[in-house]
């Protein structure tokens, strides 16, 4: 299926980065993770560093699923806020969510560090503004006082504070220090790349249409007439991995994004910092490396790449009028408009884990948060491929 529209930005503006092989023969291996976009390289990635022998197989080129299509906002805050996640899964399971998610932060600035080639990984605050005046009193305070009571960095801004500081005018915000963003096409590329000087191999253009689990394994059977024999079989291939569950899990949603042409320093606003808001289908800014800025937005139920697809200009002329409402003193030019897909949980939450058998693991059902999710899902699947328990994964369950 297609995942995106043509073309996202980071597919421009980047180019073909690598070229990996296409399986041509079979192989054996400790784990083949399927899906070679971002929560496939991070998988991939942190199994090699655990010295496990991996294969990495995708269907279309590296990073030309969803990952292109991502504006890749790093947040510790998920769609579902902790006091609305409290009612949803309890109190315990909802903070350590949270905790988790900003955990993953710091594993994120660490992985963008090491990797071989720069990825535009930049700390940024988040704030996160109330549409509506009485989303003040029904979720903004009761979210501060919850965070704070839970240890988060996180100041409120009045409307006054608010307009002094970011220059546009809202009822209030949150703002919290602990956000970033990043390119999300060259740090699958890196981490890719790094799989690679790791021991480990990547195969593109390599459809893996058929999985036969065992009690001791499982094997993988390509379009193109390869196995693959590994002890384990992580499925990571955003939304499509559907076609290998015995039932389907989550919504999905089309998102659209604009991103401007390049602006001078003047025009961006406090500490480039990325700005969401509290309507359930809800606007989301932030900027580049090249000083440019990417709005998305304007979601809605996902029924078909064609139909998708055939709203990108109306919707591109939407998001850039919505955001000039906001920031009427911004030059804001189109540059590029997208669309892309995505599956969205009922909790906000993602599954991890197996689902109907032992040796098939899973890692999907991202929402807004698809990044910093991969992250932990990437360390929780390497946990359970190397034997280790955590009480934890059931919070992430296909049970649950």
């Amino acid at each position: 299926m297609k995942l995106h529209s043509d073309y996202p930005f980071w597919m421009i503006s980047e180019g073909l980065k690598n070229t990996f092989p296409t399986l041509q023969k079979n192989l054996s291996t400790d784990v083949a993770v399927i899906g070679g976009g971002i929560t496939g390289a991070l998988v991939g990635h942190a199994l090699c560093q655990a010295g496990l022998d991996v294969v990495v197989v995708e269907k279309r080129h590296v990073a030309h699923g969803s990952t292109s299509a991502s504006t890749a906002m790093l947040q510790y805050e998920i769609d579902k806020p902790l006091i609305e996640l409290t009612k949803l899964v309890g109190a315990q399971t909802a903070l350590r969510a949270y905790q988790l998610c900003c955990n993953a932060l710091l594993t994120l600035e660490d992985l963008c560090g090491a990797v071989s080639s720069p990825v535009d990984f930049e700390l940024h605050p988040s704030l996160w503004y109330a549409s509506y005046r009485k989303h003040v009193k029904e979720i903004l305070k009761p979210e501060f006082a919850a965070r704070r009571a839970a240890g988060f960095d996180v100041d409120y801004l009045d409307e006054a504070e608010l307009k002094q500081k970011f220059g546009f005018t809202a009822p209030g915000a949150l703002l919290t220090r602990q956000a970033a963003h990043v390119n999300p096409y060259l740090l699958t590329n890196a981490l890719l790349e790094n799989v690679v000087a790791m021991g480990g191999r990547v195969h593109e253009l390599t459809h893996v249409d058929q999985l036969t689990p065992s009690a001791r394994g499982v094997v993988l059977h390509t379009g193109e007439g390869c196995t693959i024999k590994a002890k384990y079989a992580v499925v990571a291939a955003g939304y499509e991995c559907r076609s290998f569950l015995p039932a389907p899990v989550g919504s999905l949603t089309s998102s659209y994004a604009i991103v401007s042409k390049p602006l001078d320093e003047k025009h961006l606003w406090y500490r480039n910092a990325l700005i969401w808001e509290t309507r359930k289908v809800y606007h989301y800014f932030r900027t580049t490396h090249d000083r440019r800025i990417m709005i998305g937005g304007r979601d809605e139920q996902f029924y078909s790449p064609q139909k998708r697809d055939s709203l990108i200009a109306r919707k591109s002329r939407a998001l850039q009028s919505d955001f000039q409402k906001i920031f009427p003193d911004i030059p804001f030019q189109t540059d590029f408009g997208w669309a892309g897909t995505f599956s969205e949980t009922k909790d906000g939450l993602p599954y991890i884990g197996p689902c109907d058998n032992k040796r098939v693991l899973y890692a999907m059902g991202y929402g807004g948060n698809g990044i910093t999710f991969s992250v932990i899902a990437a360390q929780f699947l390497r946990d359970m491929v190397l034997g280790k328990k955590n009480a934890e994964l059931g919070m992430f369950g296909f049970g649950r």
